[in-house]
């Protein structure tokens, strides 16, 4: 039976994995989906609203990619899934190389 996003909270919710990567974030939301696992996703910024917009305006001053000269993206996400379908989905996706 699938349960309506709205009803899955995360604070019943199982951790499933937590990813800077957006790559290695997609291909387990895909495997998950193809094997009709329900999960929840999260995005975790690591650096607050005034750091970011801080950080983006000295390199838009200098008009240099921040990617390119600064620090990557401070930005995580987690995935959680219900705790009867955590020990499939962390098998599904524990082959997923993490960069």
């Amino acid at each position: 039976m699938k349960i309506p996003q709205l009803l899955m909270l995360i604070p019943f919710l199982k951790k499933l994995m937590v990813e800077t990567s957006a790559e290695a974030f997609h291909k387990a939301c895909k495997i998950l989906d193809q094997n009709g696992i329900q999960y929840r996703i999260q995005t975790i910024r690591l650096r607050g609203i005034i750091g970011t917009g801080l950080e983006s305006s000295s390199y838009m001053r200098f008009n240099v990619s921040q990617n390119k000269w600064g620090s990557q993206s401070a930005t995580s996400y987690a995935i959680y899934v219900r705790p009867k379908d955590y020990e499939r989905a962390r098998q599904l996706t524990g082959s997923i190389k993490m960069e």
